[in-house]
């Protein structure tokens, strides 16, 4: 059984969409945002609030991507464990100095130059709904904290979960070819 949720604060707009047997659709309002990034941020706390109200009763498993991807090839099972985060592909083969972690003390985000082993995107990640909901609210109590101390960090939830992955280590990480994006890396497409 699969269950998909799409976050939207235009309900209205989502199409109907032909699903496969053991499929189903919930499409979730929220509140919309000026900025992007407020929207990136705040999503943490959307998913969080959604596992108390909704995912804990629901599903075993939460998959966690953004809107925009766009799937080439079948994702299955192997994904399933609880808790993965997907490498980079920017960063992939790239040094830990390169990585861009939130490098200013003065945010939650903080991790030290000599600390960090892989730098992971936060456009793909999941696991068991006790555990995503464990890492979005760490994520989203510690955004709380950076903006009352008048702090955004340089990747917003993007920092924020690198730090968290780099505390609570993942029982998998996935291959960037999860998420590999030609126009990112600046190749042509």
């Amino acid at each position: 059984r699969v269950h998909y949720y799409v976050f939207t604060d235009q309900p209205a707009a989502v199409p109907r969409v032909a699903l496969g047997t053991g499929r189903q659709l919930s499409v979730l309002g929220v509140r919309a945002y000026k900025r992007w990034q407020d929207v990136s941020m705040r999503r943490m706390e959307m998913i969080s609030d959604f596992c108390e109200r909704r995912f804990l009763s629901e599903v075993d498993y939460l998959v966690c991507a953004d809107v925009d991807m766009e799937f080439r090839d079948h994702v299955g099972v192997e994904i399933l464990t609880p808790l993965f985060g997907t490498l980079h592909p920017a960063f992939y083969g790239s040094s830990r100095e390169a990585f861009t972690y939130e490098r200013r003390p003065q945010s939650q985000a903080y991790i030290p130059k000599d600390e960090g082993d892989f730098y992971y995107l936060g456009g793909f990640f999941g696991g068991s709904v006790q555990e995503v909901q464990r890492l979005t609210r760490a994520c989203h109590q510690a955004m709380m904290v950076d903006q009352a101390n008048g702090i955004e960090a340089v990747w917003h939830d993007e920092s924020h979960l690198n730090k968290y992955l780099l505390r609570h280590k993942p029982t998998k990480v996935l291959s960037p070819e999860y998420l590999w994006d030609q126009q990112l890396l600046g190749w042509p497409a």
